[in-house]
């Protein structure tokens, strides 16, 4: 089972938590409910996957799709609260550029917060 919250967090981000699992079973609710997402230049999807406790090929394939989608419209795909073992499993495959991961929102705030300061 997957539960799939989205929450508009600001002007340029969404914000998608998942809860459970995304496998094969869960993998096509979460391609149909993230079909909303408008991918447009400069916005920013953050998946916070501290409730996702596990992630099978078919839920990798899934989260490619949607961070290739995103990436296509000009926009940003983001990772935070990352479980160690999905951490571990996204490692080995490398389909997520571990760049992209964070702690935590304050970290992610601070990331992006960097990004739009004038370089000094």
């Amino acid at each position: 089972m997957l539960n799939i919250k989205i929450a508009d967090d600001s002007a340029d981000r969404w914000k998608v938590a998942l809860h459970g699992r995304l496998d094969a079973e869960t993998a096509p609710d979460f391609d149909e409910k993230l079909q909303s997402f408008p991918a447009a230049e400069g916005r920013i999807l953050v998946f916070d996957l501290a409730g996702l406790e596990f992630i099978s090929s078919a839920g990798i394939s899934a989260l490619f799709r949607v961070q290739k989608r995103v990436k296509a419209g000009g926009g940003r795909t983001l990772l935070v609260h990352l479980q160690p073992q999905v951490g571990k499993v996204l490692e080995i495959v490398k389909t997520v550029d571990l760049k992209s991961v964070f702690r935590s929102i304050q970290e992610l705030d601070d990331y992006i917060k960097s990004l739009q300061e004038p370089a000094q």
